[in-house]
């Protein structure tokens, strides 16, 4: 079928390109909605990175529902100092400000927050700002009254008394809206513009996403062109052609297109691990071009039949290989899917499908696009050809030399990284993913240093049953869990309405420092809460009085430090009584959650696609042990990656998690490309020396034009903003470097080894039906190695009428007929004297194997297909199959006895025996 698809693109090779220029164009418009808006959303949440039924997303989300936005942005102003009326006014006006700001819910800040003052029985409710306009002269007073605020202390001013705090709650503003309207850069004009401060810092959960949304676009704005740019100056390097490097650019692009629109319709964003894939397809693609082209200008074509010859011969000859390479990238992928990560999947069912669609470009696409475009010429000697023949000698030697050290130190590194790996830390800094200087990282280092914590969670409190929190033992128990968390040390504040209630109480006792303290009885707890809490009371519970939360400012963003936090709290939470139920949440608890998701399903992933990997290497090889020594050179650089990690102390994330199984997929094309050439040299050389001297000199150039796009490609994620893209980018980089060292090491050292046959060679040997049934040489050998042996001899071909052997002639090789008959004749008084005719089966020539002059001529009487071997192609096979050798020699002897013994029966009977060299039976 390839043939019959191979040879019409090469007669008609506008049509397939009319048609991919059909479907681009259709792609490439669905990527835009009706009012041409890019369909194609960005989406920097972390909660989103979880499981849409994930028991901490569901409270989160319910949690936002009940209490408004939990993730708030903190603008820090700094005045030197805040506490004067001046300065105290501007405050003022800056929250004022901020709160007519569209989406803008609440603004938390001195201007807002009441100070309590009782007078009788009645409570003055009035913010610091109003009741410092109100009397100047009580500004001190004011400082005081916060400084012994529980609730207000080091929150909304900090310790030195220089910056000032607004908590800044949103409602119906989510990541799209609040990067697309620029909220991160208003909320920074209208302070500048109302305070005239030299110092203003703006954090928070939606600044911290708004900045990562932007450095993705960033990253894709850098790492596509520049890629872009790689291919166009490697290919014109390596290639010498204009046209080629333009039609590898076409095929790569559209294969970018079908991807990004296929993420479209799909309804799959871009987030922190699938914007991977762009830049990724493009650099899997111009690997894939340079296997091509590499094939493609072995041989100049220029004439437009030389051309069509060769675009057969590339897509006849690169289609198993490409299979199997596209095949265990794929498995690579999809074996990612072992983690529940939505992310990580989307991530895996986009690579996949831009694999898939390079495969099908470069397969039938690129062979059409350079017909067309007239590519065959080879003026010139490629790039790195010469270096590579010279090269290749001397890498033999070396491997054969040190082959057996060679296996020995990757069979002990192997298992020795992987064990390193095993105290590989987990976890990750989504600020610090930061790049050093970025404006998002400053400004979050900088107000978590002045108010001591800038990363906001929450302490959900459930009790499932109205009224139930203004019970004054539950009240006591939630004061004791705010207590425990004011004493960790990753916490820099914890508020709750329990707070509130003390404070409220303490004012209506005028200030008396006793009154700080939850009253006796439930009714008294409600009055308070109803008649002093206000609306900012609301914040902290709910107006049925059953959940609440407990804020609590943490001074840490590191998912591990978190970790250990969570740990603690969650057990903390199991001591409150049974009527109440806690659990943490927030933006950073879930980003947590996410990477031990991604920690639980690594190993799980790697091992699948290990296995999926040996499988199909197994498969093709057809071999077990030949799968598990062929995936060996592709393990040692996943284990040197991971014993890396642990030796440097980096811990597994998101982003760097993929890394494995996208090396472990990628690498082993390589391998297979090599090990196939390998033992087909070995068979048609006879020499194991020779033959790795062939396949490194054949395979060298292009394993190491891959290596350095893949890597060159990968670079480019250097110049991202996000840490975690420079980290993938390096490590990747690093790894895929480490398997092209294994690849002209180790896997040359292993190749003289292994006595492999390729699937695809065994398939193209056709033998007829049950050739180990119907061939008396072939008895007792399964189809395999039946096959394994045609491969080792030389299948010929013969027209009707050819001479295939002629009398008299000197000669060391037999045959065995596949397909056909024969005509066997001696010339006798220069007359022609047919003596048989012999079809399927039939063993001839031994009488030249053994010496002999040919004693006969034999004629093709039909189209004839038969197998040629001689004493060096049966020693080639002794030495590397030595079970099908014997039964082949065991066969030719049996054959051999049985025309002996028929002699033998035809001297004793007195019947004149023909001196004819096949000497076989006459045909009934």
């Amino acid at each position: 079928m390839l043939e019959r698809i191979a040879e019409r693109i090469a007669r008609w090779p506008w049509v397939p390109l009319l048609l991919v220029a059909i479907i681009t164009v259709f792609a490439a418009l669905s990527c835009f909605d009706g009012h041409g808006r890019l369909r194609l959303g960005i989406d920097p949440s972390t909660e989103k990175l979880l499981p849409a039924d994930d028991t901490d997303r569901l409270n989160y989300e319910h949690l936002r529902q009940t209490f408004g936005d939990t993730d708030a942005v903190l603008l820090a102003v700094r005045f030197d100092p805040v506490w004067t009326p001046e300065n105290l006014a501007a405050i003022a006006r800056l929250s004022d400000a901020l709160k007519r700001l569209g989406g803008v819910a609440s603004v938390f800040s001195i201007a807002t927050a009441p100070n309590l003052l009782a007078t009788g029985e009645e409570i003055e409710v009035g913010s610091f700002t109003e009741q410092a306009a109100a009397d100047p002269r009580s500004v001190g007073a004011l400082e005081q009254a916060l400084k012994a605020n529980p609730i207000y202390r080091g929150s909304l001013v900090s310790d030195d008394g220089r910056y000032a705090a607004f908590v800044i709650s949103f409602d119906g503003v989510d990541e799209t809206r609040f990067l697309h309207e620029h909220y991160a850069d208003r909320i920074r004009q209208l302070a500048a513009e109302q305070t005239r401060s030299a110092e203003i810092r703006v954090t928070g959960a939606p600044v911290i996403r708004s900045a990562t949304t932007t450095a993705l676009i960033d990253t894709l704005s850098f790492t596509i062109p520049t890629i872009y740019a790689l291919i166009v100056g490697l290919l014109l390097f390596a290639f010498r052609s204009v046209r080629a490097t333009l039609a590898a650019l076409v095929c790569v692009s559209t294969a970018l297109v079908w991807t990004l629109a296929s993420a479209a319709a799909l309804g799959i964003p871009l987030n922190v691990v699938t914007v991977i894939t762009p830049p990724l397809v493009i650099t899997l693609g111009l690997a894939y071009n340079i296997h091509l082209l590499s094939d493609f200008f072995a041989e100049a074509a220029q004439t437009p039949d030389e051309r069509r010859k060769r675009t057969q011969h590339v897509m006849r000859e690169l289609a198993a290989p490409l299979l199997l390479a596209t095949a265990t990238t794929i498995a690579g992928f999809l074996a990612l899917l072992f983690n529940a990560l939505p992310a990580i999947q989307q991530f895996v069912w986009l690579s996949v499908l831009g694999v898939a669609y390079l495969f099908v470009l470069t397969l039938f696409f690129m062979p059409a696009m350079l017909a067309v475009l007239h590519c065959g010429r080879r003026e010139h000697r490629q790039l790195g050809q010469r270096l590579a023949e010279r090269f290749a000698p001397i890498l033999a030697r070396f491997d054969t030399r040190w082959r057996g050290r060679i296996i020995l130190v990757a069979l002990i590194m192997v298992p020795f990284d992987l064990w390193l790996a095993t105290g590989i830390p987990i976890g990750t800094d989504y600020v610090k993913g930061f790049v050093a200087g970025h404006p998002a990282r400053q400004d979050y280092e900088a107000i978590n240093r002045i108010f001591n914590g800038a990363n906001l969670v929450s302490v959900h409190i459930d009790s499932h049953l109205n009224d139930a929190l203004t019970q004054p033992e539950l009240l006591h128990a939630i004061d004791g869990l705010q207590s425990w968390l004011r004493e960790q040390p990753e916490v820099g504040a914890a508020v709750s309405y329990v707070d509130h209630v003390k404070l409220i109480n303490q004012s209506m006792s005028e200030g008396d420092a006793a009154a700080y303290a939850i009253p006796d009885s439930a009714a008294a707890i409600k009055q308070l809460l109803v008649f002093g809490g206000g609306e900012q009371i609301r914040r902290f519970v709910d107006p049925r009085y059953r959940e609440a939360l407990i804020s609590v400012r943490l001074n840490v963003n590191d998912s591990a430090e978190i970790a250990r936090f969570v740990e603690r709290t969650e057990q903390r939470l199991r001591e409150l009584p049974p009527a109440l139920n806690g659990q943490l949440t927030g933006s950073s608890v879930l980003a947590t959650r996410t990477v031990e998701a991604i920690g639980s399903g690594q190993w799980v992933s790697l091992a699948a696609a290990s296995f999926v990997i040996w499988a199909l290497l197994a498969f093709m090889f057809m071999s077990p042990r030949a799968g598990l020594w062929a995936l060996l050179p592709n393990l040692l650089p996943v284990a040197v990656y991971f014993g890396l990690l642990r030796l440097l102390d980096i811990p597994l994330n998101p982003t760097n998690s993929l890394i494995a199984s996208i090396v472990l997929g990628i690498a082993v094309d390589d391998t297979v490309h090599f090990l196939a050439r390998f033992n087909s040299l070995a068979r048609s050389l006879g020499n194991e020396r020779k033959a790795m001297e062939a396949a490194l000199a054949h395979s060298l150039r292009p394993t190491s034009l891959n290596t350095l796009a893949l890597c060159a490609g990968l670079l480019m994620f250097a110049g991202s903003e996000l840490r975690s893209q420079v980290q993938f980018g390096l490590l990747a980089s690093f790894t895929l470097f480490v398997a092209w060292v294994s690849e002209i090491t180790l896997t040359p050292a292993l190749a003289t080894k292994l006595k492999i046959v390729t699937l695809w060679d065994v398939l193209r040997v056709d033998l007829g039906q049950s050739p180990q049934h119907t061939i008396p040489l072939l008895a007792g050998l399964s189809l395999r190695q039946a096959r394994v042996f045609a491969l080792i001899s030389r299948l010929e071909r013969h027209k009707a009428g050819a001479t295939v052997i002629r009398q008299g002639d000197q000669a060391r090789d037999m045959y065995v007929i596949v397909d056909g008959e024969i005509e066997v004749w001696i010339d006798q008084a220069s007359q022609k004297k047919v003596l048989a005719r012999l079809g399927r089966g039939t063993v001839l020539g031994e009488a030249g194997y053994f010496g002999q002059r040919r004693t006969a001529n034999v004629l093709a009487a039909t189209p004839l297909r038969v197998l040629r071997f001689d004493s060096q192609d049966l020693e080639r096979l002794r030495r590397r199959y030595p079970r099908i050798a014997a039964t082949v020699f065991r066969n030719l002897n049996r054959v051999q006895a049985e025309r002996l013994a028929r002699a033998t029966a035809m001297l004793q009977d007195g019947e004149p025996r023909p001196n004819l060299e096949p000497n076989l039976p006459t045909p009934t």
